[in-house]
């Protein structure tokens, strides 16, 4: 069985650790008359032995006192070695309704990561304390969804625990009673574009549709859409799959992320479904896909942007496309409760943040020179924190870093990662937010910044930049000078009061262009209007 499995399946399998569950009893429950022949041979490898099959009609004279959880199996699946250890693990808990996720397809090519809207998914855990509780309900269809409306502990286990030898259907997705809506991500990372993205999911959701969405590779972010309720779903292909595709053309609108979906796009370009292309692209992507992008869009695409920059990127190799603005929102994070992040390496100091991975575009290097430019006095007073993942391809940025932190060690600092709820104290404690990009859109980082009302020095190539007026909430520098860099840190560092006196202002700015509302309002806008068309 083990040769069948996708890579996540493996990955997880080898991840997975023996729990010693044999004490909790389960029943193995399938609808009566089903043949199960892909179940039955995958039950006989599971860590799990202390269980019993048995057909939905005889479930309740097998059950005992001993009984501890039931799981209900709707059409013949392949249960993973682990799947029955897991669920009794969550069974014995507490959980009363558990879920897991699935994978479809004769090549496990779709993996469902998340929960879908509806409860009668094909493999589910119960308490028998639960299941007593339904016990009239005689049709399993029905007692499924009875079941979950009782519950009080539900758990979903976020592991691969079931393969279904069959291609995922809309049914997987969606429950069919209201609008659906999928979303296209590039990927899951903890990056900009899909942290944005998963604010779109409530405002979809508030508009009466279900959200699936779709992405080609697994990431922390795929938790982050699961808990706003979406079902999730990883696929490399995405719409290159036929069964996503045909899910794709029955669904009511299409939200494709970035200009990494020109594929989707041009496939779906001219067809009957609206589609909204969501636009957070850097110039430097452009000159590698122009080829893909269509050079016309037909009136079922409606292209969006987040801000100026990110429109013009897209203006430099098709001049004549129709772009809205679609500034992205972020939730208040400054009322979150979060963990706190120990700044005690800055001893006291004024200091100065910037967050991004080591590439070319995001300018770390032009940021490393204006420290070193800065006049001893005012860099002893300061200290620096990069923060970002080294890529494999960077051969510039990282070490312009490291050579600066052996050089100026009590001063400059490095951290590859943070939590969420690190970054968020992290841009409570600081002083002033850096961005030194050579072309960026719409950094996250210095919005996020904003929300705690912190000034941010950013390039003239960044999104950003057209909304700060310079001086009144942040300061701009150009052309990519380090020295110009250098002066506004060292103003900033001269005089130390100015990160509060326009605390409120960067506040406000925040207030004015980046709150859930705001983004919420004109995506609705976007999005009844591409439905008009």
């Amino acid at each position: 069985m083990y040769v069948q499995y996708s890579a996540l399946q493996k990955k997880q399998l080898l991840e997975q650790q023996y729990i010693n569950t044999q004490s909790v009893r389960l029943l193995v429950c399938v609808p009566d008359q089903l043949r199960c022949p892909m179940l039955q041979e995958s039950l006989a490898h599971q860590l799990h032995r202390n269980f019993t099959l048995t057909p939905f009609s005889t479930l309740f004279s097998a059950m005992d006192v001993d009984t501890a959880g039931i799981i209900f199996i709707r059409e013949d699946v392949q249960l993973l070695s682990t799947a029955l250890m897991l669920f009794a693990q969550s069974i014995s808990d507490d959980a009363d309704f558990v879920t897991a996720d699935a994978a479809f397809g004769p090549d496990c090519a779709s993996e469902r990561i998340g929960q879908a809207a509806r409860a009668n998914d094909a493999c589910i855990a119960m308490s028998a304390k639960l299941v007593r509780q339904v016990q009239s309900t005689s049709d399993m269809d029905a007692f499924i969804p009875s079941a979950k409306t009782r519950a009080v502990q539900v758990k979903h286990i976020d592991r691969v625990l079931s393969v279904q030898r069959r291609e995922l259907c809309y049914q997987d997705l969606f429950s069919g009673q209201k609008k659906t809506a999928m979303v296209l991500c590039h990927e899951f990372s903890m990056t900009g574009a899909p942290i944005v993205l998963v604010n779109a999911v409530p405002v979809l959701q508030e508009m009466g549709f279900e959200v699936a969405v779709i992405s080609p590779m697994d990431g922390a972010a795929a938790s982050l859409f699961m808990e706003a309720g979406a079902a999730v779903v990883l696929n490399p292909e995405q719409l290159g799959n036929k069964a996503l595709c045909g899910i794709a053309y029955s669904c009511d609108l299409i939200l494709a992320n970035t200009v990494c979906e020109e594929d989707a796009v041009s496939f779906l370009n001219g067809s009957p479904i609206p589609v909204i292309w969501w636009l957070h692209d850097a110039f430097i992507g452009y000159p590698a896909i122009e080829g893909k992008i269509p050079l016309k869009m037909k009136q079922n695409v409606t292209l969006c942007a987040v801000g100026s920059h990110a429109a013009a990127a897209m203006h430099s190799v098709r001049p004549g496309f129709k772009i809205k603005q679609l500034i992205y929102g972020l939730p208040d994070y400054a009322q979150d409760a979060f963990e706190k992040f120990d700044l005690s390496f800055a001893q006291g100091k004024q200091l100065f943040v910037t967050i991004g991975s080591f590439e070319h575009r995001k300018g770390q290097d032009i940021f490393c020179e204006a420290i070193r430019l800065l006049p001893e006095e005012e860099r002893k007073r300061a200290a620096f924190l990069f923060v970002g993942k080294v890529l494999s391809f960077d051969k510039e940025m990282f070490p312009s870093v490291r050579r600066l932190m052996e050089q100026f060690p009590e001063n400059v600092f490095y951290q590859e990662k943070l939590s969420r709820g690190e970054v968020k104290s992290l841009m409570q404690q600081c002083d002033c937010i850096v961005c030194a990009s050579r072309d960026d859109p719409m950094p996250t980082f210095v919005t996020e910044g904003l929300i705690f009302g912190k000034p941010a020095i950013v390039s003239e190539h960044t999104g950003t930049a057209g909304l700060i007026q310079d001086g009144r909430n942040g300061f701009i520098y150009h052309d990519d000078d380090p020295a110009q860099l250098a002066e506004r840190l060292a103003h900033m560092i001269d005089h130390s009061e100015l990160s509060a006196q326009m605390s409120a202002q960067c506040r406000a700015l925040y207030e004015h262009s980046f709150t859930h509302q705001s983004f919420a309002n004109a995506l609705q806008e976007i999005v009844e209007a591409a439905m008009r068309k």
